[in-house]
């Protein structure tokens, strides 16, 4: 059941779109730009688009859709309980389903309340000001800064205590406690076998036994780092910046002279060496991992695993490939985003499996599975592809013509927001230019036309062939018998 919608919803996405409904299989009514109205009975599908791109309400089966674009945009399906809402995407957005309610505004102001089994966070916060929120196994938590309060789970940190910041300030993170007066000035680490005093920039020292040591002076100048001693790949870091910067391992060497003028790194685990001089202008590399020669802005081609890219006259011309055993992908483009070319391909298909080329502002065009789409104007899209919120919110206000069709013969086509519309599916064609015809066909048979939105039309039916004339709502023409019909 769940593949059946699911096959539904694309062909809905691909062949449904405000600009579409199959006139010989329901009601279409236009009355550019201030309403055009679809229904297909058969799909229990409605769709209703007022003053051009800015109003939309969308019904399909149980799942509904409403847009003002671009302030606002909600798709729910009410038996479920299951709501989303974007306001003036992306500032803010609103999701709401059984057990579950979250939003966030600007990414500063965000709840999250429900049951964890639906993946909610049982918190509140008006990022810098305010956090609340509650834990299965500490309670509840609650934070107003600067002036106090406890956090859990943030910030990387396992909890985190402040007053009057940055009087005072307390972090925990897996049995670390740090203690901040004045921060960052000076700090006290304390834990099992842990220790540490630290008076920034002056100096600073921490040493858990075993585990690490850590000492430096005049920060970032001089600094000596011993980590992961308690591993089988011990970690040495030694600086006096910005003259010399190491780091040594039994898995890594890395030395930096003159930062950023020359370095060079080798990696015994990824088995690759590299030089540069300086980064990140010039580098070669060679080994398993990576190869790469550098010579920016004139030409660089590079290889980390399975990531491919070449640079010519950066930034002017770039390639990036991505080579695996199940797929192949390749991106052509010219100064960044004003012109790209994707092209993916599944190794196990026959056909390619996407393309994707835009020329920013003009136009996109795309190929996904045998159906392709071209729009134009393309402002965003090249910038932000695949996204969703952009093409529900932005995209319709500037797409002035667009088209969609597949391998089957099946064509959509708008112009100007549907002043212009034609559509067809296998032998079946409609189309409209709003207000001087209107034509309709079906298995090849003409089964409407119209003038003027009915000035003068014809149109064949069950009930026969009429010819109508200045909008009257009774016509001249041949009748069908229903008796021999049915005989």
């Amino acid at each position: 059941m769940k593949r059946q919608i699911l096959l539904i919803q694309v062909a809905l996405l691909l062949f449904f779109s405000p600009l579409r409904v199959w006139a010989g299989e329901g009601r279409i009514f236009t009355l550019w730009p201030l309403v055009d109205y679809r229904q297909d009975e058969q799909l229990d599908y409605v769709s209703v688009n007022a003053l051009g791109p800015f109003l939309k309400y969308e019904r399909k089966g149980e799942e509904r859709e409403f847009g003002l674009r671009p302030l606002y945009f909600h798709a729910a399906e009410p038996a479920e309980g299951i709501g989303y809402s974007e306001y003036l995407y992306p500032l803010a957005t609103r999701k709401r389903e059984p057990d579950l309610s979250y939003f966030q505004g600007l990414h500063l102001l965000n709840y999250d309340f429900g049951s964890r089994e639906n993946g909610s966070g049982n918190e509140f916060s008006l990022f810098p000001f305010l956090f609340y929120g509650r834990t299965e196994d500490r309670g509840s938590y609650f934070a107003f800064f600067p002036l106090g309060g406890k956090i859990y789970d943030l910030f990387g940190r396992d909890e985190i205590r402040f007053a009057l910041f940055p009087a005072y300030s307390q972090t925990r993170k897996k049995g670390t406690t740090i203690t901040n007066l004045l921060w960052p000035v000076f700090a006290r680490v304390s834990g099992e076998d842990e220790s540490g005093l630290k008076v920034w920039p002056l100096f600073g020292t921490a040493e858990k036994q075993g585990v690490y040591r850590k000492r430096f002076y005049l920060w970032p100048i001089f600094f000596r780092y011993d980590l992961q001693l308690d591993t089988a790949n011990p970690m040495y870091r030694r600086a006096i910046f910005p003259l010399f910067v190491g780091e040594e391992s039994p898995q890594l060497s890395s030395r930096t002279y003159l930062w950023p003028f020359f370095s060079h790194r080798e990696d015994r685990r990824k088995d690759y060496e590299e030089w540069n001089f300086p980064w990140p202008l010039f580098r070669i590399a060679h080994g398993t991992f990576m190869e790469s020669v550098r010579f920016l802005p004139i030409y660089a081609n590079e290889r980390t695993g399975s990531q491919y890219k070449r640079w010519y006259l950066w930034p002017v011309y770039k390639i990036e490939e991505t080579r695996t055993d199940l797929l192949e992908r390749r991106r052509d483009r010219v100064l960044y985003f004003l012109y790209s070319d994707i092209r993916e391909r599944v190794l196990e298909e026959d056909t390619p499996h996407k393309r994707e080329v835009s020329l920013w502002p003009l136009f996109t065009y795309k190929r996904f599975r045998g159906v392709s789409h071209f729009h134009t104007l393309s402002l965003l899209e090249p910038f932000f592809p695949e996204n969703r919120g952009i093409e529900r919110n932005w995209s319709p206000l500037w797409r002035l013509y667009q088209r969609k069709w597949d391998t089957q013969g099946n064509e959509v086509s708008s112009l100007l927001w549907n002043l212009y519309w034609k559509e067809r599916r296998a032998d079946d064609l409609a189309m409209e230019v709003f207000p001087l015809f209107r034509y309709q066909q079906q298995a090849g048979e003409l089964l409407d036309w119209q003038l003027l939105k009915g000035l003068f039309r014809y149109r064949s039916d069950s009930e026969g062939k009429k010819v109508y004339f200045l909008f009257l709502p009774w016509g001249i023409g041949s009748h069908v018998d229903a008796t021999k019909t049915e005989g």
